[in-house]
């Protein structure tokens, strides 16, 4: 068994390598904004059950990661690093999860290893500081794994199954239907020895129970209060729609576009599992020569993951990162030199720190809705109204409400000039294409942004680099005085 020092230099170390930087580095993509703007209006009106942006419903995820941050808030106050904060955690957790499992089933050098090479995989690196559901979900799948595997392997411990039901009701609770897979390990693994399972109908039934108990709790009021919209939406399009098309984008389309893209996530794993991806070739010839239990067990689990996120249309690399955990211990299996893995883990971590403390700082000036909101802080009262016209991200009500209390408002270009009239003290964020549509006066004030459209992420083709398009805004301010 692992050293519970060890276990605590883990967890502090994947916590300290995915803190770094996450209240220099603004909120990016399109969904971090998101997950900490409901999280703040949830926090702010006292309703934890059904979470809201700019004062709308937001149907996509469960609440656990918002109680979470809120819970985070309430310790931090209101930051960027606040609301990251909780992931940084359950990505830690997972590391010494996945550590000890992989001791459990291997020895303590290889749970030691297995926890290493999850804690440093560049998914991990990514994921594991974003202000998003994957890392609270992934802690529980990875949990409900492993009980499902010494529910076989030690089935005189009858009362796992209680821990196996609680830890898929929370993964649940994370990031929706997703976390219930663990379910069908057990049979993969029984199928793939071509053996018949024993099913237990008394504690399934229990489970089932459980676990509709669990998440009913806050599911049945969500559903009466949105009358039925937060499973319609929630499950139907964000779900069932995300498996049969691509959303925002994320995925091809069409019949030809879906059959090249589902080679995807086989090619993306060699960049998600980086440093760690170069012994992949190896531990796949080594896997070949036989598999043990354990093996036949995690390989089942990888396959199903990869499998379902290859079939369904919508694609992004860390779909499959619940796998990972898995991917991590049979490579510590296979790791044939402890000093060059050594070697390999400290040159991996030396340069996400560098990342982490010059990279993002050297890129966080180039995001426009935090630099828009820097520009314009000073001119802005807590009843200050603001609105925005061509540039429709989320990160501007996360930033600018910081300071203001009305939730933002979105305008035609021709609308800007009445908005701006109409109060004592006003902010519209435009893009300088729409500028020439406005009527200026000219007591505002105007502020020049120019930076990078992170949040969609359109590559531009001109140059060298894989850039994204560079965006330019125009924050016009009206204080009382003019």
């Amino acid at each position: 068994m692992i050293r519970p020092l060890h276990l605590l230099l883990l967890f502090v170390a994947v916590a300290i390598v995915d803190s770094l930087g996450n209240n220099t580095l603004p909120l990016i993509d399109r969904d971090e904004p998101r997950f900490a703007e409901a999280s703040r209006e949830m926090r702010q009106s006292g309703d934890f059950i059904i979470p809201r942006v700019n004062g709308e419903y937001r149907f996509d995820k469960p609440p656990l990661i918002y109680w979470c941050q809120v819970g985070s808030v309430q310790l931090f106050g209101e930051s960027d690093f606040s609301v990251r904060f909780p992931s940084v955690l359950f990505a830690a957790a997972t590391a010494v999860l996945t550590a000890i499992w992989g001791a459990r089933l291997y020895g303590l050098k290889i749970g030691l290893w297995s926890g290493i090479i999850f804690g440093t995989c560049l998914q991990l690196f990514i994921h594991g500081r974003a202000a998003v559901a994957d890392m609270p979900m992934i802690f529980f799948f990875l949990g409900a794994t492993w009980i499902a595997w010494e529910r076989m392997a030690n089935p005189q411990f009858r009362w796992l199954w209680i821990a196996f039901y609680i830890s898929l009701a929370l993964g649940f609770l994370a990031k929706g239907p997703i976390a219930l897979l663990p379910i069908l390990f057990p049979a993969i693994f029984y199928l793939s020895q071509r053996k018949g399972f024993s099913f237990h109908p008394g504690s399934a039934l229990l489970g089932v129970v459980l676990l509709v108990l669990i998440v009913g709790a806050w599911g049945i009021p969500a559903l009466v209060a949105t009358k039925g919209e937060f499973f319609a939406i929630g499950i139907g399009r964000h779900v069932v729609m995300r498996s049969v098309a691509p959303m925002q984008s994320h995925g091809a389309n069409g019949l030809i576009g879906y059959v090249l893209s589902l080679p995807f996530y086989f090619l993306t794993i060699f960049f998600s599992f980086f440093p760690w991806c170069t012994y992949l070739p190896r531990t796949i010839a080594r896997l070949r020569g036989g598999l043990d239990l354990p093996e036949r067990y995690l390989l089942g689990g990888i396959a199903l993951v990869f499998l379902i996120f290859t079939l369904i249309q919508t694609k992004l690399p860390h779909y499959t990162l619940p796998a990972f955990p898995l991917l991590a211990i049979l490579t510590a299996k296979h790791l044939n030199s402890l000093a060059r893995a050594s070697l390999l883990a400290g040159a991996t971590v030396a340069l996400y720190v560098l990342v982490s403390l010059i990279g993002f700082r050297g890129v966080a000036p180039y995001f426009p809705s935090k630099a828009a909101y820097e520009g314009a802080k000073s001119s802005l009262n807590a009843e200050s109204r603001v609105g925005y016209t061509g540039y429709d991200e989320q990160s501007l009500v996360w930033y600018f409400r910081y300071s203001v209390k009305p939730f933002l408002v979105h305008l035609s270009p021709l609308q800007v000039a009445d908005f701006l009239a109409s109060t004592p003290s006003g902010v519209c964020v435009v893009t300088r294409s729409d500028l020439a549509q406005i009527t200026i006066n000219p007591a505002w004030k105007q502020i020049p942004i120019s930076g990078f459209d992170f949040a969609r992420w359109k590559i531009r083709h001109s140059g060298p680099l894989p850039l994204p398009e560079p965006i330019d805004l125009v924050v016009l301010i009206k204080t009382p005085a003019g």
